[in-house]
């Protein structure tokens, strides 16, 4: 067990990854650039010139870079990072050369099993969900629920990654809310990873807001979501876990929605889960006429909410925090559903409708960029 940390050590860290991943970024967009390894504009891409995909390399080196610097590594850490070494190789692999989605969900998959043998961490509590007492998972049964519960999260953040910024500006959210509860329940470990990933992402998020500079590819979004899903884990498992296990889906609540959403649409669709359309939250904003930059800030602020709530309500009964969860998306779902349909309600005799973003040239082209 790693001892208490000061502030100021944390400001270390903190600053170490922002500065690294500060430096890193800009010579990976120059150097990607001079080797052609860019993401090329077509039809179905907003950006309009050539823009490398490679900031998932910075953001993940500058967070090694510091937790090795900084930190002796306990067991539970050593099985995290060699789970990232793993997720972080098939990222790098699909950026520059491409996988099947068959592949990369078993390399996924081997992170995941890779970090629970090294680490010996396991979802075996999952709280007192409905009110009759705490379930506990035995191991035959924590083993598979913890694959399938990381591998969900990695690739929610995977699938949330369809704007500029928006993968980045919801993963920040998380980890700050993710750092105050591990201050307030004394987990140091936790404390420390977030702090760490929190820097390195806003060194890359200021290359990648719209317009982007830079994309964090699947080397950064898988990266962020392993990462991420093991602290939730963290948070509220073994002898450390003092956090109930609703409140970290609750922070991570937006991104794990709407891959539950897109995978079930799909599915009930006829189509391959792994299929890309447009059924994603943010094209579901665009359908309302929100613009680029309009739909980042709104989902981060769904987000936020979220996190917020999870923060001062995290002492209230389970039970309540995951039915208003539910509730609450699954109104929002149909309200975005809805909504677009009644866009002739808002059209004044002799008048254009009100919002005719959506059918503007930008949001084609930010639908088709967002394609996946």
């Amino acid at each position: 067990m790693i001892p208490a940390i000061t502030p100021i050590a944390l400001g270390y860290i903190f600053a170490t990854a922002l500065f690294a991943s500060l430096i890193m970024v800009p010579f990976l967009q120059r150097w990607g650039t001079q080797q052609k390894m860019l993401d090329l504009p077509d039809e179905r891409k907003v950006h309009r010139h050539a823009v490398p995909r490679l900031g998932g390399i910075a953001i993940c080196m500058a967070f090694l870079f510091t937790l090795l610097l900084y930190v002796d590594l306990s067991r539970g850490m050593r099985g995290i990072l060699a789970g990232v070494m793993i997720i972080f190789a098939i990222g790098v692999v699909d950026d520059f050369y491409g996988i099947s989605p068959l592949r990369k969900l078993f390399g996924q998959i081997c992170a995941v099993l890779s970090t629970m043998a090294v680490g010996n961490l396991y979802i075996t509590n999952l709280g007192d969900l409905f009110g009759m007492g705490e379930i506990v998972l035995p191991l035959w049964l924590a083993i598979p629920f913890t694959v399938v519960a990381i591998v969900g999260v990695v690739n929610s953040f995977n699938l949330i990654d369809g704007l500029d910024g928006l993968a980045g500006g919801i993963s920040a959210i998380t980890l700050v809310a993710f750092g105050v509860l591990a201050f307030r329940s004394g987990n140091v470990e936790v404390q420390i990873l977030c702090v760490a990933l929190l820097g390195a992402m806003l060194g890359f998020l200021k290359y990648n807001v719209f317009p982007a500079r830079i994309f964090m590819g699947d080397a950064g979004s898988l990266v962020i979501g392993f990462v991420i899903g093991f602290l939730a884990l963290s948070l509220t498992q073994g002898s450390a876990g003092e956090v109930q296990p609703v409140v970290p889906l609750l922070v991570v609540g937006v991104p794990v929605a709407d891959a539950l959403w897109v995978m079930v649409s799909r599915l009930c669709a006829g189509q391959s889960p792994f299929a890309a359309d447009r059924s994603h939250v943010h094209h579901k904003f665009l359908a309302l006429g929100f613009e680029h930059c309009q739909t980042v800030i709104a989902i981060c602020g769904i987000s936020l909410f979220w996190a917020a709530t999870a923060l001062f309500l995290r002492d209230k009964p389970a039970l309540l925090l995951l039915g208003c969860y539910l509730v609450l998306t699954l109104l929002s779902y149909a309200a975005l559903n809805l909504l677009p349909g009644w866009r002739h309600l808002l059209r004044s005799p002799g008048r254009e409708p009100a919002l005719v973003m959506s059918e503007s040239v930008s949001y084609s082209l930010v639908v088709n960029r967002s394609g996946r």
